[in-house]
């Protein structure tokens, strides 16, 4: 009898291994590129097993969307809110954003690769990640502003400007090579987004306080 059969980890370090064995197959032979059969090799795991698990594929890179990516800190965003002014809120969610790419470089190449080709990962991406995102930033910005500044200023758009700003920067200095090159302080890039999207919605106090001030 195989070994791999009769020894098995607990669930949550098997499971983690499946996951951290994807990720690393996906971004290097693609999501289709990559088979189950792939994954268990990898993960040193019987086929099967990855089953008990994932329902398939889909449900293996949504899996990885959900815990290897910037969703986790996303979804603290409310608690973070009650304690953090607009500015401290966007710093604290602009570093972490980065500090999630740079740990997860990987995860960054497969979604750049595989939403651009596959209609489905391109939806379980949007749908999971950019969609959820936006949604959660615009709120929390528009429970900080006044009726009027809420009709100067969609924060959905300044949302997407921020997330997009973000990524832009990453992509062009780590996987386009542009710190080689045209290398650029990422703190000092943080900190001028930040300033700039305050700047235009106004400044707000913690949580509870004064609203943003219209513009």
């Amino acid at each position: 009898m195989n070994r791999r059969d009769t020894v098995v980890s607990p669930k949550r370090d098997r499971r983690e291994d499946i996951l951290q064995a994807s990720l690393k197959l996906f971004a290097e032979k693609g999501f289709h590129g990559t088979s189950m059969r792939d994954i268990a090799r990898a993960a040193d795991i019987t086929e099967g097993l990855i089953y008990h698990y994932f329902t398939n594929k889909r449900d293996l890179f949504t899996a990885i969307i959900e815990e290897h990516s910037f969703l986790p800190l996303l979804r603290s965003l409310p608690d973070l809110g009650e304690w953090l002014d607009t500015r401290e809120l966007l710093l604290v969610l602009a570093r972490g954003f980065f500090d999630v790419l740079h740990r997860n470089e990987d995860l960054t190449r497969l979604l750049l690769q595989e939403v651009q080709v596959f209609p489905e990962e391109k939806e379980a991406f949007f749908a999971d990640a950019v969609k959820e995102s936006i949604e959660a930033l615009a709120k929390v910005l528009e429970d900080r502003m006044s009726e009027k500044a809420r009709r100067q200023v969609d924060p959905a758009v300044i949302a997407r400007i921020f997330f997009n700003s973000l990524l832009a920067f990453f992509v062009e200095q780590q996987i386009l090579g542009g710190k080689h090159i045209v290398p650029a302080d990422e703190q000092a890039y943080v900190e001028h987004l930040v300033d700039m999207v305050v700047k235009r919605m106004g400044v707000s106090k913690r949580r509870g306080g004064p609203t943003l001030a219209p513009m």
